[in-house]
């Protein structure tokens, strides 16, 4: 383990930390537009790309403790399909020996790959930072859903999606009727009806983008932490 190198990692999380408060503002004000501004997908781009970096940096230094040796020391993330059979396919590429060196760490390292539900996350942040270094910038694509919401005075609340469901006449939502024509509750004194549109961009038009670069802001420090204290 080298200081500097623990020392470039500690600044890497503090800049990834603030940039992704930058990315989070730039992010709530292009929801009303069409597509994502240039300037920030790149800034989306570094974000992505300084955190493989952290955890790159983190596998050089497990490397340099342990005495590992390679032309190729990166830092294991195995997709969200495969097994641990993948993972130690990995290991042996990247960290060889790990398991004998410090079974701790080899199996924490296995305990957070993406085919574990809890970080099918961190499969995610690697194929967009895979996609973003063999092409452009990582398609993102603004879509909509749209919501009805009925809360009643009493404290209940319901709320729906209306294009999956379509209401026929002598239905009531909150003990208010629904017109079939408008397909909306008619409101009440005790009810209230609202129409909410939730607006998302998202990665290949598949992962929400805000939700996964929060865990990822949220999730690497801690996993640094973890890594350190048992090399």
């Amino acid at each position: 383990m080298t200081a500097n190198r623990k020392s470039n990692i500690n600044a890497l999380i503090s800049n990834m930390q603030e940039e992704y408060k930058n990315i989070e503002k730039l992010y709530n004000s292009s929801l009303g537009k069409k597509e994502i501004d240039a300037d920030l997908k790149i800034k989306i781009k570094n974000y992505l790309e300084n955190t493989r970096s952290i955890l790159d940096y983190c596998a050089h230094d497990i490397a340099d403790t342990l005495g590992i040796s390679g032309d190729r020391i990166y830092f294991p993330i195995i997709e969200k399909d495969k097994s641990k059979d993948s993972f130690s396919g990995a290991i042996g590429r990247n960290l060889s020996g790990l398991e004998l060196k410090n079974a701790a760490l080899f199996n924490y390292l296995e305990n957070i790959q993406s085919y574990h539900p809890e970080y099918s996350w961190l499969g995610d942040f690697n194929d967009i930072v895979n996609d973003n270094k063999h092409q452009d910038l990582t398609p993102q694509t603004k879509t909509e859903s749209h919501r009805i919401k009925s809360e009643h005075a009493g404290g209940g609340s319901v709320s729906w999606n209306p294009s999956a469901v379509r209401f026929e006449a002598d239905v009531f939502i909150n003990g208010a009727p629904v017109d079939p024509t408008t397909q909306m509750p008619i409101q009440t004194s005790a009810t209230v009806v609202t129409k909410e549109i939730w607006v998302d961009f998202k990665f290949n038009n598949t992962v929400s983008a805000l939700p996964l670069l929060k865990k990822i802001n949220n999730e690497v420090s801690k996993i640094v932490e973890s890594i350190y204290k048992l090399i």
